[in-house]
């Protein structure tokens, strides 16, 4: 049975009905946004894995509690974001390494390699200015910019007001013009 191009909910649906090879999609779909959400927040790429996996376990074993139609992004980067606030409480406070931020630069087909590099340089200072950021700021500032996330999404996902979340926002956006601005 092929549900390759069935949305989110429907797969999630089928999920909570035990269908695993629907999970299979999820996993699939999700691996890169959800990863890339997961190593920004922790610094730390194989925690980030580990945390990936619990995450998609967690989805499992919580499937009967998913309600159709409610949107499986938001559910999905609900539990995400727990697993990191959990692993946040229960670690040692570790400054975030600018290196699980950065982007790197293609060189084919690319900018010019002054461009490129300018480009890797601003890059790394906004990852560098990302990672000082409280946990919850950056949660927000990830989910919205990396992660595409609606206000009302990112809500749904930290268990906050979306007055709150858009509070932080605005705060870790003037925290982001500052520190970018000290380095000009």
């Amino acid at each position: 049975m092929n549900h390759g191009g069935k949305p989110d909910e429907y797969l999630m649906a089928q999920v909570a009905q035990g269908e695993r090879e629907c999970l299979g999609l999820l996993v699939r779909r999700y691996a890169s946004p959800l990863l890339t959400f997961l190593v920004r927040m922790m610094g730390d790429q194989h925690r980030a894995e580990e945390l990936f996996q619990e995450v998609f376990l967690a989805v499992w074993k919580h499937r009967k509690q998913y309600t159709f139609p409610k949107p499986f992004k938001s559910w999905l980067f609900t539990i995400a974001a727990n697993r990191c606030r959990a692993d946040f409480r229960s670690a040692k406070p570790q400054p975030l390494p600018i290196s699980a931020l950065e982007t790197s630069v293609k060189a084919s087909n690319g900018p010019a390699p002054d461009d490129a590099l300018l480009g890797q340089e601003t890059a790394q200072q906004v990852a560098a200015a990302v990672a000082l950021l409280p946990p919850q700021q950056r949660t927000v500032v990830v989910l919205r910019i990396w992660n595409g996330l609606s206000y009302a999404e990112i809500a749904v996902a930290t268990g906050r007001a979306e007055g709150t979340v858009r509070s932080h926002m605005h705060h870790a956006l003037a925290a982001l013009r500052t520190s970018l601005a000290a380095l000009a």
